[in-house]
């Protein structure tokens, strides 16, 4: 390193070091930054749907009712990242009791051919019918519903199937994805019909109407689960399936099953972190990276200087690394989940980390590519109940096949699979691939609530999610500033994902230790898209919403 290169340095280091301190020092009396109210808080991303979830916390209802809404109303609104054709995972945190794991992520059909699954080539595990894997969202979220619902499920239901016949507006980002996703969406007659307008992309601002989907959340509103897992809604999925030979049979949608497991808890700096259970391999990762950064002093650091992201991307490799060898469904492989998130296995790869310089970290096997195709949404109610979701129907657009006059389309979380047998997470009938989604809670040390967060971006989520918990409890940042902030994504290879905003000099420093850089645009959605609630020191929660997203936060005083 030339003397130049060391002075920048040192004076970089410096200032971020003061700016810390600064913020340590006066951390009790940061003003929120986001909308703050003692009743409630609502972030989605998407606008009308946190209107809808603000409404139904106004009417008395609780998180749970309000996730409920909330996620029938992102399926209509944000049909490229979720919807009834998908699946994801919810963490319900009861004031009053333990916080429980949903985890309702779609299944390999029980028709699946293993050895000719892992024979498509990576399109038709993409963007055909053998990619589409049992859908597990209705399922999950009415199992929220049963067990913690207030609300009529019909009022909950209203809002969205208003929307669905009267029409809401297209946003930026939803056409852009449209545009993007034309071939996907005229390649099938339902999907064409639902998403294009006389076969073109819609344009932002124009008024989509879907009266299919209100046809479909009649049905759930009048039947429950039967509305959409048997009867008619079934008959045409199974119908959209065998037109194109795909795998999908009676038994898989009459058999789905929601699992409710416990979640995985770890410490980090005196905080307890609660965050998603196998299947996900989010929690795991987090829970290991947080782990391996706990025991180096990223405050006195300085957030964004060359040494504290130099620790990060190196804790971040040991983390993919692992959580892509070793995680996969519980029912069908052995996950070693308490070693990989205890401190000794944390000491033990932290070993390996050199402080001057990037390692070279290899993992075997041909891990399948995330897509960021996903949404989050967090909420907390007046009684404090928090509640954090995220759910996905894989890439944008799924398989790109639409269940026809019903107005949804399903997922590709087959394409989430492995294609080595020898390896965790190949397909096998009836499992359920593995995620990186990673909704999770945290209390502070005294056991008060502290926040509900979670992002999309497929493989890196782990990544966004640890720097966004360090900016919250190492730095001190206010909510928004910690989501605002530009981020990096690093994976097991050695590859590092820088997103715009990074002083030049951090990147070549950085470059200097080895690591090779992948420069992208400021605000790109590549990194998330954060959705979040804070809660502050007079007991009122603040929210949070990513500016890389369409979404808003909005909160009850």
């Amino acid at each position: 390193m030339n003397e130049s290169m060391l002075k920048n340095r040192l004076f970089s280091k410096s200032l971020c070091v003061i700016a810390a301190l600064s913020l340590c020092a006066c951390s009790a009396d940061i003003p929120p930054s986001g909308p703050t109210g003692h009743n409630g808080v609502v972030s989605s991303a998407n606008p009308d749907a946190s209107a809808i979830g603000i409404s139904v916390l106004e009417a008395g209802g609780s998180a749970v009712d309000a996730a409920v809404a909330v996620s029938f109303a992102l399926g209509l609104l944000e049909p490229h990242a979720s919807g009834l054709g998908g699946c994801g995972y919810a963490l319900y945190a009861p004031s009053d009791g333990e916080a429980i794991f949903y985890d309702y992520r779609s299944m390999a059909p029980m028709a699946t051919d293993a050895a000719a699954f892992m024979q498509l080539s990576d399109e038709e595990r993409k963007n055909s019918i053998l990619g589409a894997g049992v859908p597990g969202a209705v399922a999950g979220w009415l199992s929220l519903y049963e067990d913690y619902g207030t609300l009529p499920l019909a009022d909950l239901l209203q809002p969205t199937i208003d929307l669905s016949e009267n029409g809401f507006t297209i946003t930026d980002t939803l056409a852009g994805n449209m545009s993007e996703q034309f071939l996907k969406l005229s390649a099938d007659e339902a999907c064409g019909s639902l998403f294009l307008h006389d076969g073109l992309p819609y344009s932002s601002g124009d008024l989509l109407q879907n009266p299919g989907y209100a046809k479909t959340l009649r049905l759930i509103a009048q039947q429950g689960r039967d509305g959409f897992y048997t009867g008619e809604v079934a008959e045409a999925v199974l119908k959209a399936s065998a037109q194109k030979s795909g795998w999908f049979a009676e038994e898989d949608f009459s058999g789905y099953e929601v699992l409710r497991t416990t979640p995985i808890v770890s410490t980090y700096r005196g905080y307890t972190i609660l965050s998603s259970a196998p299947s996900s391999s989010g929690g795991v990762g987090i829970a290991e990276c947080l782990n391996v950064l706990e025991r180096y002093d990223l405050s006195s650091m300085g957030q964004s200087t060359p040494e504290s992201l130099h620790l990060i991307a190196e804790a971040l490799k040991l983390a993919h690394s692992d959580r892509y060898q070793y995680v996969g469904d519980p029912k069908f492989v052995p996950v070693p989940v308490n070693t990989l998130i205890s401190k000794e296995y944390a000491a033990q790869r932290a070993a390996q980390i050199n402080e001057n310089s990037a390692t070279d970290i290899a993992l075997p096997g041909r891990i399948p590519k995330e897509s960021p195709s996903t949404t989050h949404f967090s909420i907390v109610d007046k009684w404090g109940n928090m509640i954090s979701v995220t759910n996905t129907l894989g890439t944008f657009f799924g398989c790109g096949t639409g269940v026809d006059g019903y107005g949804f389309i399903l997922d590709n979380q087959m394409y989430d699979f492995s294609v080595d047998s020898w390896e965790a997470n190949f397909a096998q009938p009836g499992k359920r691939p593995r995620s990186s989604m990673s909704p999770t809670v945290i209390y502070a040390p005294d056991g008060t609530p502290f926040a509900a967060l979670g992002t999309p971006g497929g493989e890196a989520i782990v990544s966004t999610m640890v720097q966004l918990i360090i900016n919250l409890i190492d730095y001190r940042m206010p909510l928004q500033q910690a989501i605002d902030a530009p981020r990096i994504h690093q994976n097991y290879e050695g590859h590092m994902y820088v997103e715009g905003g990074f002083a030049p000099e951090t990147l070549a420093e950085l470059e200097a230790l080895g690591h090779v850089l992948t420069k992208r645009n400021a605000n790109d959605s590549f990194f998330g898209g954060v959705h979040a609630a804070l809660r502050n020191d007079d007991g009122s929660w603040t929210g949070g919403a990513d500016p890389r997203r369409d979404g808003k936060a909005l909160a009850i005083r």
